[in-house]
């Protein structure tokens, strides 16, 4: 990032320019003219009146709100709110009168093109160097890592409690237990969980499905191998699946069970389900490629990938059929699409898709598993009992107890502390920075500090 000034007199005379580079923290337009604009009025005498003429209109307007204005809190929450606190602190201790003026963008103005013409010579001048924080002037700065956090402080500080809860959701057992975390696109994931149709199906009468969903996602449905680990003294641990009597009731083994009648099984309306699911996602893509050139091969590499490979199911084809975007998926369709194409693409038919997964394979399951546990003398006031063994005391399942409770202590503090500093430099989204996933770190600890 560079930025460049230049001062003139009444009659038009330049009498002085400047252009340097400046940190890139949170990159944008707006920044490179609010540091010059604090640059030039850090180099004026004191008691100085002038005009600043700027082709920048947000400029303007945040000048109005929060320089020519009392203060108000709402600034805290704006970009750039360092640099503005410090602007208003120079125009204070040095009374300044400034007024600002539009100039027209592009209307090949001398002065605006000679600006410009020293910003662009700033990124080749070899001999400058980026000016440090510390000309911030602001009454309170708040650092992480030596940065200045310029941003909003409230949703900075929310942002790295999101992205460490979702790190202490990833690391669960029940999402590694098979293959590594990282073979997970957790962006598109997250994107994809928190959909607005999910709560418009809860307001419509349909939160039960939203429940399902949920559940799905973290292994925590009522199969009968859950329940046995549950309620081991109603629920024999050797009992095997009521629907083919031939396997453990697993999450995975809903899709996979043959059934007493194959041409009814689960298997098959799973097959079904997630070829149709296949075919929309791939007519979606086709039809949104209208303004890029997707390859001749595009549609068979993308039905080719293994998460569509159900015969029997992958082990991405069952993450999938959890709500787990497999990040071979995203990263195939990254080569022609953007992120967030991918994303709005993806979310609605996977929200059909494991609807009619609830319909037509998880009701039904339900009710057989009903009418299967009546017949096993297992009523609803027994299952609602708290009497009988724990199942915290005897678990069934094969994985250690140790390891029911995750732990992020799996790598070093540094990548952490990278991620955030690089979110503050490079700007967005937090989740466009976990870039550490195939690295898990140790909890977040906040080096914060005032000056």
């Amino acid at each position: 990032m560079a930025y460049a000034w230049t001062a003139i007199d009444p009659d038009g005379f330049i009498l002085e320019s400047h252009y340097n580079i400046i940190s890139s923290i949170f990159p944008s337009a707006l920044r490179s003219e609010v540091f010059a604009l604090l640059h030039g009025l850090d180099s004026l005498p004191w008691n100085s009146k002038i005009t600043v003429a700027t082709d920048c209109a947000q400029l303007l307007s945040l000048w109005s709100l929060y320089v020519a204005a009392p203060f108000i809190p709402r600034m805290l929450k704006e970009s750039n709110h360092l640099l503005w606190s410090s602007i208003r602190t120079i125009m204070l201790q040095k009374n300044l009168d400034v007024t600002l003026i539009k100039v027209p963008a592009h209307a090949d103005d001398p002065l605006n093109n000679h600006v410009d013409v020293l910003a662009k010579a700033a990124h080749t001048d070899s001999h400058l160097s980026s000016c440090p924080p510390s000309e911030l002037m602001a009454p309170c700065i708040l650092q992480f890592n030596s940065l200045p956090v310029d941003m909003n402080i409230r949703k900075f500080i929310r942002d790295i409690f999101d992205a460490k809860s979702l790190l202490t959701l990833a690391v669960l057992p029940r999402f590694n237990s098979y293959s590594s975390t990282s073979d997970i696109d957790w962006a598109c994931t997250k994107f994809c969980l928190n959909n607005n149709k999910q709560f418009a199906s809860h307001r419509n009468g349909r939160s039960e499905f939203c429940g399902f969903r949920i559940k799905l996602l973290l292994d925590m449905l009522p199969t009968l191998t859950t329940l046995q680990r549950r309620k081991p003294h109603l629920y024999n641990p050797s009992w095997l699946c009521p629907q083919c009597n031939s396997f453990p009731e697993t999450l995975d083994h809903l899709w996979t069970c043959p059934y007493i009648l194959p041409e009814f099984s689960p298997l098959n309306t799973f097959k079904t389900l997630l070829l149709a699911l296949r075919t929309n996602y791939l007519d979606k893509f086709l039809s949104a490629s209208s303004l890029i050139s997707l390859p001749d091969s595009f549609a068979a590499e993308f039905m080719a990938l293994d998460c569509w490979n159900c015969d029997p199911p992958s082990i991405s084809c069952l993450r999938l059929a959890r709500g787990l975007i497999p990040i071979s998926l995203t990263e195939f369709l990254g080569n022609h699409f953007s992120p967030l194409t991918i994303w709005s693409i993806l979310d609605t038919p996977l929200h059909d898709f494991h609807f009619d997964l609830y319909v037509q394979i998880w009701l039904c399951r339900s009710i057989f598993f009903h009418h299967w546990e009546l017949a096993q003398g297992i009523t609803k006031k027994m299952k609602s009992s708290a009497l009988g063994p724990s199942s915290i005391l005897c678990p069934s399942s094969h994985i250690p107890l140790d390891s029911l409770t995750p732990s992020l202590a799996t790598a070093s503090l540094d990548s952490w502390v990278s991620w955030v500093s690089s979110s503050i430099i490079r700007g967005g989204s937090w989740i466009s920075h976990l870039d550490f996933w195939r690295r898990l770190t140790v909890q977040p600890l906040l080096r914060i500090s005032f000056r």
